[in-house]
């Protein structure tokens, strides 16, 4: 059970859809709902139903029609979950070995579960990495 009360309780799969968009906002700085539905792999209808959510959380904009980006909170949530996924995937390949072609789908479980606290050690203990096994850039975490 999560204990902070500054970040909203998300379900594993709206996380999800936010480090989705975070992924495609840094290629193209929004995401169309096909974007989305395309890399989660869902139809359009249901990831429209999804933003409706993260909409009312006030974590995406979402105009109808229109392209979706993220809001401040949005962005910090998609980042943080992007710095966990790539540091698990350093984790899984550099320390248990774990081949890199199985590391993303291991860590795509793990970064939900993984608390800021234990992922702050682990950038520590893994010496701070600034990319993943893919070769993707780790995102630097502001201190708040």
């Amino acid at each position: 059970m999560r204990t902070n009360p500054s970040k909203p309780e998300l379900s594993a799969t709206q996380e999800d859809y936010l480090r989705a968009i975070y992924l495609l906002s840094e290629i193209e700085g929004a995401a169309s709902v096909t974007d989305i539905a395309d890399k989660l792999k869902l139809s359009k209808s249901t990831v429209s139903e999804r933003l409706k959510e993260l909409s009312a959380a006030k974590l995406v904009h979402a105009p109808p029609y229109g392209k979706v980006s993220l809001t401040k909170n949005g962005k910090n949530l998609g980042e943080k979950l992007t710095f966990k996924h790539r540091l698990l995937e350093v984790f899984l390949h550099e320390t248990l070995k774990v081949p890199k072609a199985d590391v993303h789908d291991e860590a795509e479980q793990l970064e939900h579960a993984l608390s800021d606290n234990v992922a702050e050690r682990l950038a520590k203990f893994l010496d701070s990495p600034t990319h993943d096994p893919h070769g993707s850039k780790i995102p630097i975490l502001s201190k708040k």
